[in-house]
C-alpha cells in the first residue's frame, strides 16, 4: 500500500465515548508505537461515524473498512493485520447489512 493507513475511532459521538472509546483511541496509538508503523499508519479521534449501537466503531483508510464493538484489546490485531496484508479481523467487521 502506497497510501497511508489511517485509523478514525468515533471518540466524539453521543454513545462511543460512554463505551470507552477514549481507551481504544490511545490502545490503537500505543499499538502503532509497539509495532514500528507510525511512518505507515496514523490514529485520530473523529466525530460521530453513524454506527453508534455498534460502538466503538473504528474506520480504517483507504480500505473503508468499518469495526464495531472495538475493545481496547483488539487494536494490536487490527493494527498488525493492516500493516501485513490488509486483511481484516471479520469477528469485528461492520458489513453492509449490519
Amino acid at each position: 500500500m502506497s497510501d497511508k493507513i489511517k485509523i478514525f475511532v468515533c471518540t466524539k459521538g453521543k454513545k462511543c465515548p460512554k463505551k470507552g472509546s477514549e481507551g481504544v483511541c490511545t490502545a490503537f496509538e500505543s499499538a502503532v508505537a509497539e509495532l514500528g508503523c507510525g511512518d505507515t499508519v496514523s490514529v485520530k479521534g473523529s466525530k460521530c461515524l453513524d454506527l453508534c449501537k455498534k460502538g466503538p466503531v473504528v474506520v480504517t483508510m483507504p480500505d473503508k473498512i468499518r469495526y464495531g464493538r472495538v475493545s481496547e484489546g483488539d487494536a494490536k490485531e487490527i493494527v498488525s493485520n493492516l500493516v501485513n496484508g490488509g486483511k481484516p479481523v471479520e469477528r469485528l467487521r461492520i458489513k453492509k447489512k449490519d
